[in-house]
């Protein structure tokens, strides 16, 4: 490839770059024009170090991400806090020795995380701080979890993949029976499962922080039925928002999540229930889901499960939903999907997911043939300034 090849894209680049300072703060057109030069970024980077070392430096970042973990199980950034700390007193500090912590903070420097004030003293700068406990926007969970449970269960993809759907990634990486969510939630794992909720958290706060604006919530019909909302973290954002008070929601999830989401909602504001059930039950009565709601919810469920599990659970809530059938009732299918010019994150949390528990992302047409296959007819699309896209079901038109 040539340097002018490499002028080329920069041209091109520079030219989103004064689009995106021309769009208007927190617009769609500032999000997507992010995304465009996020992409040509990358298209730039592999134009100028060539396919050689541009594989290489792929195969190799697993290494950034180790230094990354390393960095963020020690601590270092909160060690480092408002001020300065030598290699030494970063050694002495964590217990690490000292040459394996210089080698992962040149790593570090690399990547732009720390400033080095002098040789072997560093100090915070905005990519580090987001790695402390206490910050506002602290990934600390969330690089915790993509780094241990995430990394190690990608380690083992291929031999899941040719166990044909027997085995995950993690079961074979950590050697557990059942599901990823059930060894979490065993006791011995607890600290695990509240990492989990952690970092869900952080990762949604990331890629999801637009979803209660860009969508009208404050116009659903309630209650709305919340099929696995868990303890309702969505809930907790969306009613926020006191446009979005009047709204009430009946959440079904496992006996488990359900009892730790009443205590997390026993002092909170909002008309929040919830009913245990189980929406992979082989009928509607057996999954616990009320019937005849005017609105229907599934958020962050579908690529936990298979193609013919996924039917099973939309078959169930089209099942509740036919209660009500003289109400129009309407499902909302809330789930990160493929797409084109889908960002590298998407991708990447992509991988981990299948590695995780076999997850699926899946492309928009594929999850409108499920929910086709299923019985229900797709009424609009709705994406947003996140990585979540909104798709609208309804029963179809009796004839």
């Amino acid at each position: 490839m040539s340097a002018q090849d490499a002028v080329a894209v920069a041209e091109r680049l520079l030219a989103l770059v004064k689009d995106l300072a021309a769009a208007p703060a927190q617009s769609k057109d500032a999000y997507t024009g992010a995304l465009d030069v996020q992409r040509t970024c990358d298209e730039l980077l592999r134009t100028v170090v060539g396919p050689l070392e541009y594989t290489v430096l792929i195969g190799e970042s697993c290494q950034e991400s180790a230094a990354l973990h390393f960095v963020t199980q020690l601590g270092v950034a909160d060690i480092i806090g408002e001020g300065t700390a030598s290699l030494a007193d970063l050694s002495e500090r964590t217990g690490a020795d000292a040459r394996f912590l210089g080698v992962v903070m040149s790593c570090m420097l690399g990547r732009g995380y720390f400033v080095q004030e002098s040789p072997n003293v560093y100090k915070n700068n905005a990519l580090s701080e987001v790695l402390r406990e206490a910050h506002p926007s602290s990934l600390k969970g969330a690089i915790g979890f993509v780094c241990d449970e995430g990394y190690n269960a990608a380690s083992k993809l291929q031999e899941a993949a040719k166990s044909h759907g027997q085995a995950s990634g993690s079961k074979l990486a950590f050697g557990f029976q059942g599901t990823v969510f059930d060894w979490m939630a065993a006791p011995e794992h607890a600290w695990r499962n509240e990492r989990l909720g952690r970092a869900m958290k952080q990762l949604h706060m990331m890629a999801n922080a637009n979803v209660p604006a860009d969508f009208e919530w404050n116009k659903l019909r309630g209650p709305v039925v919340d099929c696995g909302g868990g303890i309702g973290a969505l809930e907790m954002a969306l009613l926020k928002d006191e446009k979005n008070r009047g709204l009430e929601f009946t959440i079904v999830d496992i006996p488990k999540t359900v009892e730790n989401g009443k205590k997390v909602w026993a002092n909170l504001p909002g008309t929040v229930n919830f009913v245990a059930g189980d929406f992979l039950a082989p009928d509607v009565d057996a999954s616990g889901i009320p019937k005849g709601s005017p609105t229907y919810l599934i958020r962050h469920v579908l690529h936990d499960w298979t193609d013919s599990e996924v039917v099973r659970i939309l078959t169930n809530v089209r099942d509740a939903m036919a209660a009500a059938a003289d109400q129009a009732p309407t499902l909302l299918v809330c789930e990160m999907l493929l797409r084109e010019d889908s960002s590298r994150f998407v991708r990447t949390t992509s991988m981990q997911l299948l590695a995780l528990n076999n997850g699926i992302t899946r492309t928009q047409d594929a999850m409108i043939a499920l929910l086709e296959q299923a019985g229900l007819e797709v009424k609009h699309v709705h994406h947003m300034r996140a990585v979540d896209s909104i798709i609208e079901a309804v029963l179809p038109a009796r004839s």
